[in-house]
C-alpha cells in the first residue's frame, strides 16, 4: 500500500488547481454567472434552486469521489498525445454526473418548495434564507483565515521569562511599518495602474485608526503573550499576519466608497477573495495542521468541497444583491465583519494559545523537576544477612549434635540393634 503523504498548504494547493479536474471550477463560474444574471431578472427563486442544487450535488458527490470508478468519472485523465481540442469533449464528459446530479436537486427543491409543493411556505423563505448566509460566510472567512495563520506559525521550544513582559515597542514599529508599506503598495499601485493623478490620505489614516483600535482591543492579551519569549514570537508573527489582513479589507471597504474606483477592480478584488475564502474553508476542513488530514476531508475530494461551498458563497452573494439593488452595499458590509472577526480573533485565539502554550511549558517544567534516583552500586547491594532469632519466656536445653567433621575412633565396635537386650540363658520350649 502506497503511503499518504502529509497534507500542506502546497499539495492542498495543487489538488484545487489540477489540470484533471479544472472544468469544475470553469463550470462554477460560468454557472455562478448565469445564475446571478437570473437573480437580476427577477426570478430569485429559481436562481436560489440552482445554487443550492449545484452545491448539493458536489457535497453528495464529494465524499463519494474516493470511489475508484466513480473518481474516474469526475476526474480527466490527461493524454499527453492530444492536444487541448482533441481533449475538449473528454475534459467536458467529467462534468456529466454533477450537472445530471444538480438538475435532480433542482428538480426535487422544487417539487417540494414550489408553489405546489409540500413545503410551498417554506420554499418563499429560500432566497432570503440564502442570502443570510452570506453573514456566515464572511465570519468563516475571518475565522478561517486566523486558523489558518495560527496554525502555520511554529512555536519556539526554548524561551525564557519575563516578569514585566517585553516591550512591545519593536512589534509595534514592525506592524506599523508593515501596515504602511501595504496601504502604499495597494493604493498607489492601483493610482499608477487607472493612471489617476489624485493623491488621497484617507486611505492612510482609515488603515491606521483600525490599527489602533485593534492594538487597544487586543493591548491585554498582547500583555499576557509578552511575558515570556516563545508566547511573545508567537504573537508578534500572528499579529503581523492578521493585521495585513485587516488593512486589505479596509481598503477594499475605502474603494468601495470611493466613487472613483471601477467595478471591474471591484469584480476582481471579490473574485480572488472569494477563492481565499474557499481555500481557508477546505483548509480548515481537511487539516488541523500541517502534516494532519481528515477522514471527511482530504486533499483527493478538496476540490469537489470547494466548489460546493462556491455555489453557497456565490448564491448568497447573487441573492443578497438582487435584494438590495446595490452591489457595493452588500461588499463593504461583508468587509466590515470580516474586520470585526478578526479583530475578535485577535482577542479570544491568541488567549487560548497563549494559555496553551504555557500549560505545555508547565507540564514539561515539572517533569523536569521529578527526581531520578540512581540504581544501587553492586557494593551496596550485598549485604550479610542477619538471622532474627525468636524469645521464649523459657530457654530450652541446646542439645548439642554431632556435625560432619567431628574425630571419629576407627577402633570402636559399633552398636547394633539388640546390644543392650538381656537374653536369658535357659530356653522354654512349647508343646
Amino acid at each position: 500500500m502506497e503511503e499518504t503523504k502529509p497534507l500542506t498548504k502546497l499539495s492542498l494547493l495543487k489538488s484545487l488547481l489540477s489540470p484533471s479536474t479544472f472544468p469544475h471550477l470553469l463550470m462554477l463560474a460560468l454557472a455562478s454567472v448565469a445564475l446571478f444574471v437570473l437573480a437580476r431578472m427577477e426570478a430569485e427563486v429559481w436562481s436560489a434552486y440552482g445554487f443550492v442544487g449545484f452545491s448539493l450535488a458536489y457535497v453528495v458527490l464529494a465524499p463519494l469521489s474516493k470511489n475508484e470508478r466513480l473518481g474516474g468519472m469526475l476526474r480527466y485523465n490527461n493524454d499527453p498525445q492530444a492536444n487541448i481540442k482533441q481533449s475538449f469533449p473528454a475534459r467536458l464528459k467529467i462534468l456529466i454526473v454533477p450537472l445530471v446530479l444538480g438538475f435532480v436537486f433542482i428538480v426535487t427543491i422544487y417539487l417540494m418548495f414550489g408553489e405546489n409543493g409540500i413545503l410551498s411556505q417554506v420554499g418563499s423563505f429560500l432566497p432570503a434564507t440564502l442570502g443570510s448566509l452570506f453573514v456566515v460566510w464572511a465570519f468563516a472567512q475571518g475565522r478561517f483565515f486566523g486558523l489558518a495563520t495560527m496554525n502555520a506559525i511554529t512555536t519556539p521550544t526554548e524561551g525564557e521569562e519575563s516578569l514585566d513582559g517585553f516591550s512591545p515597542l519593536p512589534s509595534l514599529f514592525m506592524t506599523s511599518t508593515l501596515v504602511v508599506v501595504m496601504t502604499f503598495a495597494v493604493t498607489e499601485g492601483l493610482r499608477f495602474f487607472l493612471s489617476s493623478s489624485s493623491f488621497s490620505l484617507w486611505p492612510y489614516i482609515f488603515s491606521f485608526a483600525v490599527y489602533g483600535l485593534c492594538v487597544y482591543a487586543s493591548w491585554g492579551q498582547r500583555k499576557q503573550a509578552s511575558r515570556h519569549s516563545t508566547t511573545h514570537a508567537v504573537a508578534n508573527k500572528w499579529f503581523w499576519a492578521t493585521q495585513l489582513f485587516i488593512t486589505w479589507h479596509v481598503l477594499s471597504i475605502f474603494r468601495s466608497i470611493d466613487t472613483a474606483s471601477t467595478d471591474t477592480i471591484i469584480f476582481i478584488e471579490e473574485l480572488f477573495l472569494m477563492i481565499v475564502t474557499v481555500f481557508l474553508a477546505i483548509w480548515a476542513l481537511t487539516s488541523k495542521g500541517e502534516g494532519s488530514e481528515s477522514e471527511l476531508f482530504t486533499q483527493e475530494n478538496a476540490l469537489f468541497w470547494g466548489v460546493a461551498f462556491g455555489y453557497a458563497y456565490a448564491g448568497s452573494v447573487a441573492m443578497i444583491t438582487s435584494v438590495m439593488n446595490d452591489v457595493r452595499t452588500v461588499l463593504i458590509g461583508g468587509h466590515i465583519l470580516v474586520v470585526v472577526t478578526v479583530m475578535w480573533s485577535q482577542r479570544t485565539m491568541l488567549e487560548a494559545k497563549t494559555q496553551r502554550i504555557n500549560n505545555d511549558r508547565g507540564i514539561v517544567e515539572s517533569v523536569d523537576k521529578l527526581p531520578i534516583f540512581d540504581a544501587p552500586k553492586e557494593e551496596d547491594a550485598v549485604q550479610p544477612e542477619t538471622v532474627v532469632e525468636p524469645t521464649t519466656k523459657s530457654e530450652e536445653p541446646i542439645i548439642q549434635e554431632s556435625s560432619i567433621g567431628d574425630p571419629v575412633d576407627w577402633n570402636q565396635t559399633p552398636e547394633t540393634l539388640g546390644d543392650a537386650t538381656e537374653w536369658d540363658d535357659e530356653l522354654e520350649l512349647l508343646d
